[in-house]
């Protein structure tokens, strides 16, 4: 049974076809050991995958596949990681892609198929005087 409606699949056909320039891989990492929603995470993955030809779909085993569990940095599952076909950004989401966060994934994809930030000259001006790595964490709930 499909998790996207006949609605929200049409309109992401439609929304893909016109925004989407470069290819996208969607990289997926499960555990069989008590992974809470990795069955629902990974179809809705697999029907995302599906709305496009520049979208494409991997999926690794985070007990088995160390070395995608390395070359990605995952830390636990389920783990999405949005990637350009050719650069990894560093776009990473735990958990379920569902309510609010689906969107995110949405907008994660576009801004990776056509290499923009959405981000304001500002902001980005900022972004430029970092010199050191760091983790950005964002968490998400509906309260």
């Amino acid at each position: 049974m499909a998790l996207l409606s006949e609605e929200d699949t049409a309109y992401l056909k439609k929304d893909f076809s016109e925004k989407l320039k470069e290819n996208v891989k969607i990289i997926f990492f499960k555990s069989e050991d008590a992974c809470l929603y990795c069955n629902e995470t990974r179809e809705i993955l697999t029907e995302l995958s599906s709305l496009s030809d520049k979208i494409s779909f991997t999926e690794y085993d985070f007990d088995k596949d160390k070395d995608a569990v390395k070359t990605y940095a995952v830390k636990r599952t389920p783990a999405i990681v949005i990637a350009g076909e050719d650069k990894d950004y560093g776009i990473r989401f735990y958990g379920m892609p569902a309510g609010h966060e689906f969107t995110t994934i949405i907008t994660a994809i576009k801004n990776v198929s056509n290499k923009t930030a959405n981000l304001s000259e500002n902001t980005l001006s900022k972004l430029k005087e970092i010199v050191k790595p760091f983790n950005i964490q964002v968490f998400i709930t509906p309260t």
